[in-house]
């Protein structure tokens, strides 16, 4: 009984795949806060080479929060709605897309032809023994 009752509402309640999003800011961002962490995380994208323009937004259950960025040039405040997409209402000069599927606008480089190797010179041991 137990098993049927478990089968049954595994099979009735609905089950959703969020996308994640990156959001890129015009300007460097210093931090992240978000309202409401139970219903999505979101981090800054520090790496050495890139200028701290990224945001990575993973929805964790529907509902609406909002996020507080500190940038460079002052502070933005983007509200979120998630139900079975993710709404961000960006200001100007932000973008966002999802992390699964860049935009067409952008190019992939292809990766280098290939470089014939060059092998290394091979040694010959003298061959021990005596006369």
């Amino acid at each position: 009984m137990k098993k049927l009752l478990l089968t049954t509402l595994l099979t009735i309640t609905p089950a959703y795949a969020f996308d994640d999003v990156l959001i890129i800011s015009p300007t460097p961002v210093n931090s992240v806060i978000v309202k409401d962490n139970f219903i999505l995380d979101a981090k800054p994208l520090f790496t050495i080479d890139n200028e701290k323009k990224f945001i990575i937004i993973k929805p964790i259950k529907e509902g609406k929060t909002v996020i507080e960025l500190t940038t460079a040039n002052g502070s933005e405040k983007l509200d979120v709605n998630i139900n079975k997409t993710t709404n961000i209402d960006l200001p100007k000069g932000y973008n966002m897309f999802e992390i699964d599927m860049p935009p067409s606008n952008i190019e992939i480089p292809l990766p280098p032809e290939a470089i014939e190797i060059i092998p290394p010179p091979t040694i010959y041991k003298e061959e021990k023994g005596g006369k």
